[in-house]
């Protein structure tokens, strides 16, 4: 039997829209540590704070998107806010103390949580639904290429033309991408059902509670790792090439997901996930323990790795325990386990390396993901076996 097709031109356009608005905030992660301890003299803890609000504002408004994705029609709603994201660049380049830096943060990241929420549900309804998984994570790949691509162009373009003209870039592929969004054609989809009522389902899955708790203290870890690499660099002497890091993460990513994709369709998506969660746990404990260039860059290809088993089988267990009227609800209620995580990470650690160091937060990093695949391990792989809907994997 031939199998359906994923490649679609349609699917095709999602991915390079998600890849460039990807693309354009990832080039400014690795420099705005740095940009905000020598424009604005900011401590750790001002650093940790600031950073945190982009995850505040997407966690903020992630259960509102999701009821909004299944209640208008998505590419509308896709468009408006991808404008709303792109527009926020500018932010960055105006603001001119750390307060207005912190408020352009929460509102990118009010923006960036619905956008991705309905970037994501039109990518799941573009995919045929028997290749659903392995879908799921070629898209993901976008945003791995991303974040290889991203930081390392964020750290050398800084370099030789300065973090202004950065800041106009990322806007200026940000609308790039909002033009050919323009041309995406989404399937319509029957809205969830209007006059029910209102009812805590219509903004969060509540049938994934154990999957959503263990999939924060996968962020705990995370965020730091995105947020304060640079910064640990210089901790532990290694001077130049950490923009490398960043582009070793995302090719164990997109190497894992390629691999594991087919395979979380046939079976093994809950296998997947395991193996992804203990490379996790060994990986981060080695990274605050030994602090040398091999193991700081061979760290960055396994947690890439990992994450490349773990993410697609995530994402594919909250859409599997969700009607397709509540696709909008099971994206936005995973994405808002990453933004709750990411962000406590990057605020927790940002304390932390004030009162110890950054080797530290690694090591704290290593016992989240450990917390997380116990939880997941005993409460999660049954729960999700009990509560996914008929024929789901």
């Amino acid at each position: 039997m031939q199998k359906t097709k994923i490649w679609t031109p349609n699917f095709f356009l999602i991915c390079v829209t998600n890849f460039l608005l990807f693309f354009a905030f990832y080039a400014l992660l690795p420099i705005l540590p740095e940009y905000l301890l020598n424009n604005f003299k900011a401590g750790n803890t001002a650093i940790g704070v600031t950073l945190a609000l982009y995850a505040v504002g997407a966690l903020l408004c992630r259960p509102f998107a999701g009821f909004w994705v299944d209640s208008v029609p998505r590419k509308k709603l896709y468009f408006i806010t991808y404008f709303v994201f792109a527009l926020m660049f500018c932010g960055y380049i105006f603001a001119g103390t750390i307060a207005l830096i912190a408020l352009v943060r929460f509102l990118h990241g009010l923006s960036f949580g619905i956008v991705s929420t309905s970037g994501n549900t039109v990518a799941i309804d573009i995919l045929p639904a028997e290749r659903r998984g392995e879908g799921i994570g070629y898209f993901g790949v976008t945003t791995n290429l991303a974040f290889a691509l991203g930081p390392m162009f964020g750290v050398f373009f800084k370099e030789f033309f300065g973090v202004e003209l950065l800041f106009r870039t990322s806007l200026g592929i940000g609308i790039l991408g909002l033009i050919l969004l323009t041309f995406l054609k989404v399937p319509l989809k029957t809205p969830a059902k209007k006059n029910t009522g209102l009812s805590l389902d219509r903004f969060f899955l509540t049938s994934a509670i154990p999957q959503f708790i263990s999939i924060i203290f996968v962020g705990l870890a995370y965020g730091p790792v995105i947020n304060y690499m640079n910064l640990y660099a210089e901790e532990i002497n290694l001077q130049s090439g950490t923009g490398y890091f960043y582009a070793l993460i995302a090719v164990g990513m997109i190497a894992s997901r390629l691999i594991t994709s087919p395979y979380v369709d046939k079976g093994y998506l809950l296998i997947c996930v395991k193996i992804g969660f203990a490379i996790l746990v060994l990986t981060y404990g080695a990274f605050s323990f030994f602090h040398t260039p091999i193991v700081f860059f061979g760290s960055a290809l396994f947690v890439g790795i990992a994450h490349g088993f773990l993410c697609p089988g995530y994402q594919t267990m909250f859409v599997n325990m969700a009607r397709h009227n509540q696709r909008g609800t099971a994206s936005s209620t995973y994405l808002s386990g990453w933004d709750l995580g990411i962000g406590v990470g990057v605020f927790i650690g940002g304390i932390i390396a004030d009162y110890s160091n950054y080797a530290t937060v690694f090591f704290a990093a290593s016992i989240a993901v450990l917390l997380g695949f116990l939880l997941f391990l005993f409460v999660g792989d049954s729960h999700y076996k009990k509560n996914k809907l008929e024929g789901s994997n």
